[in-house]
């Protein structure tokens, strides 16, 4: 409204200068009209200039909201209680895979289901490729629960959560590639080189050492609430089961890697 009012005192000057003397017109000179220039910039442009300083929702379990309180609650626990909380999962996987691996597969070695079971378990390297593929496809969501160093007061690496992701990746895709090579190989009858070594059990001991390298990702989505997918909030109840679930993964990859191993203490002369 003033902005008008503004342009017609203006046009009212201009007029009056137009029809008048000399000396009118130099009384009375024309008034500049000062416009803000947001007015001159479209709706749109000025709209998403406004939306600029609206800060963004933080959702629980995605970026900054992996610091509001989790649903299990651990990581608002003090630091220390949450680095023991850590270590202890950390433990239990490890022990866990070690009892898997030696007594129980020692007790089922040799059964019938053990010969009927034992040839498929090369098929975890689709499992491996497909993860390996979505390290890319799903970067964001990898990141998502990628702990941060500092998490639990004790974490750190040299890269950034999204180089971990990208590396990791890298990793999964190489050993469930190489992985089904190998078995792909022996169910087609075909001899490999000597040279490439046993290929499934390179892969596999490959794969071990990245699963227990990546358990703290598992961890950080139980302590943090950490959301993947992105949309998609797990129960801790769920991250509870796929924690446990871990030892098992590892155990079955330790035993496809028997020739890799047996072959390092010949060579090493243990």
């Amino acid at each position: 409204y003033c902005l008008m009012r503004c342009e017609l005192l203006s046009l009212s000057f201009a007029a009056t200068a137009a029809f008048s003397g000399p000396s009118l017109r130099t009384t009375l000179p024309v008034i500049p009209v000062l416009r803000h220039a947001a007015l001159d910039t479209p709706h749109s442009c000025r709209v998403s200039m406004l939306a600029k300083n609206v800060p963004a929702e933080v959702r629980p379990g995605v970026g900054p909201g992996r610091d509001l309180p989790s649903p299990s609650g651990i990581n608002m626990m003090p630091e220390s209680t949450q680095a023991a909380i850590f270590l202890g999962i950390m433990v239990a996987v490890a022990i866990g895979a070690g009892v898997i691996a030696g007594p129980l597969f020692d007790a089922a070695r040799g059964s019938s289901l053990w010969n009927l079971s034992r040839p498929t378990w090369p098929i975890l390297g689709v499992i491996y490729l497909a993860a390996g593929i979505a390290h890319f496809t799903e970067c964001e969501g990898f990141e998502n629960i990628t702990p941060p160093n500092g998490t639990w007061g004790l974490w750190w690496t040299p890269f950034s959560p999204r180089a971990n992701v990208l590396w990791t990746g890298v990793v999964e895709i190489f050993g469930g590639a190489w992985m089904l090579f190998g078995a792909g190989a022996g169910l087609a009858g075909v001899s490999l080189p000597a040279a490439l070594g046993p290929v499934v059990s390179d892969a596999a001991l490959t794969l071990f050492i990245l699963t227990f390298l990546v358990t703290p990702a598992n961890i950080y989505a139980l302590t943090h609430g950490a959301n993947f997918p992105l949309d998609l909030e797990t129960p801790p109840k769920a991250h509870a089961v796929r924690l446990a679930f871990q030892p098992v993964l590892l155990a079955l990859l330790w035993e496809m890697a028997g020739p890799t191993l047996l072959d390092a203490k010949i060579n090493l002369g243990l």
